[in-house]
């Protein structure tokens, strides 16, 4: 092979998704064009008219940019494969000719329909330029349907089998590779970097010389050696039809097996190929399962995570669902809450929010400022109810919400005041009306009580009092579970309020001086505040 006969980089002209493409053209060293074609189309072509303008070793036109135009026919380009046209000589005026443009201008297609490309709609890309060393690498390293490069074009993208896809294609039209995975894994840097690293696992004599050819192998290059004519025929091959009943018993078994290792193989690199996009494909779908459930989609989360079927995270997976699940039903009781409310079944509504999870970060505390808002509500019709003269319907309606809410300082708070207020009613009939200011301010301190309360649920705080006693139960009676030192964590996972002085908190405690975790329920001013 003559060193000094170099080529320059082809380009082709034409539409994402034309039918019949141009994957790969060059000149050989003995002036011959061989034109590698790879079809898209659901029918077999027949005839292809393509132009090629020739171009010297320094990219200037030859013969002021002349369209050599050639007409090739019984052709048989089958549906959705590759066909290399047989080497053919070029003229003899195109002897310095070291590079082309090359667009397809006409094709016929075998029930004799004509297509031909409108050459405004087209446009021109530069055909990767990889030498023969670098291909050998690549074919190792990554399988021999691998070609080319993926490339980000403006109006579209090309695959690593050659060909160029719109920029809706989601997956190849020819190959079916995925877009995103082509684009994300197998451009011209993300494969110098595996040939990198497959050449830092060679062996220690191939090594010596890793750096030269590490350079070699992921440059980018301008021009290559072109091959001979020869050179190009012994890899470039059509299947075409074979008349099996000339050929004897032995040559068909040959082909056979051949054949069967083939698709072995393909079907290796095909499970390879599948794995590792699954795995691709999954941990997608989980990241986007995750960003559902931060949205409160519960559902499509649900969805997206029933797709997964990757065994690695099979175990994530189902905790996942189970998380989703709950947090689904915890958003149907909200939104049923909410649907109660426009019925003006307030004790009901109460019941569904009381249900709503604290795990449920979107509605929990939505939820508990519905409690509130309800409460509010029904106490206040207690009240009216209790100054229009009616004691036995006011303590009815407060206990029924106190069966529902029974740690409710407002409520129990009420009801004392209820029958405190009716006992001297009895006493004193002429004693005035239910509410005076005292009450008032009482019911603002229960409410900050409340509010305080329910800002301390699902909070981690610390032992600020030298010794903090955790107990078995919210009261000053209650066994005491240990001693907890200053500094000691805590989490909040319930709270009870006793009176308008005191929030008990039922915690998981960590001891800051033995580490040792304890469960148990500690008072609110033994607490950072």
């Amino acid at each position: 092979m003559d060193s000094n006969f170099q080529t320059l980089p082809t380009n082709v002209s034409l539409v994402p998704d034309q039918p019949l493409q141009i994957i790969k053209a060059e000149i050989t060293s003995d002036l011959n064009l061989a034109i590698d074609f790879l079809s898209i189309s659901s029918k077999p072509i027949s005839r292809v008219c393509f132009t090629v303008v020739y171009k010297d070793e320094f990219n200037n036109y030859l013969f002021n940019a002349t369209e050599v135009y050639y007409d090739i026919k019984n052709l048989e380009i089958m549906p959705k494969k590759n066909y290399f046209l047989d080497p053919f000589p070029i003229d003899e005026r195109f002897k310095d000719a070291r590079g082309i443009d090359i667009r397809i201008k006409e094709i016929s297609f075998s029930d004799s329909d004509i297509m031909i490309f409108n050459q405004k709609e087209e446009r021109q890309y530069t055909l990767p330029l990889i030498s023969e060393s670098k291909k050998e690498k690549m074919k190792s390293a990554l399988g021999p349907e691998i070609i080319g490069y993926g490339e980000n074009l403006m109006d579209g993208w090309r695959c690593v089998c050659g060909a160029f896809n719109s920029k809706d294609n989601e997956e190849c039209a020819f190959c079916g590779r995925n877009k995103n995975f082509v684009l994300n894994n197998l451009t011209e840097p993300l494969i110098n970097m595996k040939l990198l690293n497959v050449l830092s696992e060679t062996d220690t004599d191939e090594s010596e010389n890793l750096e030269n050819l590490a350079s070699h192998l992921t440059q980018t290059h301008l021009t290559k050696v072109a091959p001979t004519t020869t050179s190009l025929n012994e890899t470039r091959i059509n299947n075409e039809n074979e008349d099996i009943e000339t050929k004897s018993i032995f040559n068909v078994l040959i082909k056979i097996v051949s054949r069967l290792i083939i698709i072995l193989l393909l079907a290796i690199v095909v499970i390879f190929v599948f794995k590792f996009t699954e795995n691709i494909r999954a941990d997608r779908n989980m990241n986007s399962a995750k960003t559902l459930i931060t949205q409160g989609q519960y559902e499509d989360a649900l969805k997206v995570l029933k797709k997964i079927k990757d065994v690695d995270l099979e175990d994530e997976v189902n905790t996942e669902i189970e998380k989703t699940k709950k947090l689904l039903e915890s958003q149907n009781f909200f939104e049923e809450g909410n649907r109660l409310i426009l019925k003006d079944d307030y004790f009901e509504a109460v019941k569904s929010f009381k249900k709503v999870s604290p795990e449920d970060a979107l509605n929990y505390s939505k939820s508990q400022d519905k409690i509130t808002e309800l409460e509010n509500i029904i106490l206040e019709d207690a009240k009216k109810t209790f100054e229009d003269g009616n004691t036995p319907g006011a303590v009815s309606i407060i206990d029924n919400y106190l069966k529902i809410v029974p740690e409710s300082a407002n409520a129990l708070n009420l009801k004392d005041l209820i029958l405190q207020n009716n006992a001297k009613e009895i006493e004193e009939p002429d004693s005035g009306s239910l509410i005076n200011e005292e009450d008032v301010e009482l019911d603002k301190t229960r409410a900050e009580m409340s509010k305080k309360a329910d800002a301390l649920l699902n909070t981690y705080q610390k032992v600020v009092a030298e010794k903090a006693n955790l107990r078995v139960n919210p009261s000053t009676d209650a066994e005491i579970v240990t001693i907890l030192p200053t500094d000691s964590d805590l989490y909040i996972q319930e709270t009870k309020i006793e009176g308008i002085d005191r929030i008990w908190c039922k915690v998981e405690a960590v001891d800051a001086e033995t580490g040792i975790s304890y469960s148990g329920w500690i008072s609110n001013t033994t607490m950072v505040q």
